[in-house]
């Protein structure tokens, strides 16, 4: 997955998952965006993670913690996207009372 910074002109910054062929099709999402810089990673947590060392920023801090993947182990955030990065199923969210 693709992930592109963006700054508008009041220098908010914008992140985004966006697709190379959606950019190359269409342009940035507002017309007067300043591209930034592009992050490929497996999952929305991974790139935020990129995003935030990019920037400057404390690091990312992921909702919930991390927890076993149902189907292959590798560590998932069920509480974020569930999304796993190794086999790219998605983790059941656990009951509301495990969030931290």
């Amino acid at each position: 997955m693709h992930y592109h910074a963006w700054r508008n002109p009041d220098g908010n910054i914008l992140f985004i998952e966006y697709s190379l062929d959606d950019l190359e099709r269409d342009g940035p999402p507002e017309p007067d965006l300043e591209h930034l810089y592009m992050v490929e990673a497996a999952t929305w947590e991974e790139a935020m993670s990129i995003h935030h060392l990019r920037m400057g920023w404390d690091p990312y801090r992921p909702l919930g913690k991390a927890a076993p993947c149902e189907f292959c182990g590798a560590l998932v955030y069920p509480h974020g996207t569930g999304l796993c990065w190794k086999c790219g199923c998605v983790a059941r969210r656990p009951p509301h009372d495990d969030e931290s």
